[in-house]
């Protein structure tokens, strides 16, 4: 099986995925400045702590540690993450109408529990996150810029419990709130 990135024709070990469309135009910069880090956080099931130059993950989905480190490239109208020691390579082309395309590739790494059906699940939600986080950045409104900061300062320096306890929290406090108002209202109604 093959794989064609803009032109560069690759052997593609056990998977490999259609390019998943963002309907984006390409962004040169956003790929530029993708660094390994913010790009592993965006996985919404990876528990990341740095050691030795490498990252030690922790992918509470599918119940898998393991030791890695991204090798990222990029090129005009091309870029590529590199998990090496599990197999898993992500992918982003600008695609022939001028927006960008996602897509993964998986090799079955020998001494790796990983697979071909854990990688799909793994890059499932992973994918999906890395576009919703580049629609960010496709526009420079105050909205976008406001959400761009609390991705970049809170969520994405938190791991995936803290980010499912903050949701619980907020969710909860949007509650307590409308709990009130209605409780108010219905003082107001009552005392009236």
């Amino acid at each position: 099986m093959e794989a064609v990135l803009n032109n560069d024709t690759r052997e593609v070990g056990a998977a490999a995925s259609e390019w998943m469309t963002t309907n984006l135009p390409w962004l040169e910069s956003f790929w530029q400045e993708m660094d390994a880090m913010r790009l592993m956080r965006l996985n919404p099931h990876w528990h990341i702590d740095e050691k030795d130059g490498g990252y030690a993950i922790d992918d509470i989905m599918t119940d898998f540690e393991f030791g890695t480190d991204a090798i990222l490239e990029n090129g005009p109208g091309r870029w590529s993450a590199d998990f090496p020691s599990i197999g898993l390579t992500l992918l982003a082309r600008k695609g022939p109408d001028g927006n960008a395309e996602l897509a993964y590739e998986f090799t079955q790494q020998p001494g790796c529990r990983l697979d071909a059906a854990k990688a799909e699940r793994l890059v499932r939600y992973w994918l999906p996150s890395l576009r919703e986080y580049y629609r960010l950045h496709g526009e420079d409104s105050l909205k976008h810029r406001f959400w761009r900061f609390v991705m970049n300062r809170i969520m994405l320096k938190m791991n995936p419990t803290q980010r499912r306890i903050c949701s619980f929290m907020l969710k909860l406090t949007v509650l307590e709130t409308l709990l009130i108002v209605v409780l108010a209202i219905g003082f107001w109604f009552y005392v009236n």
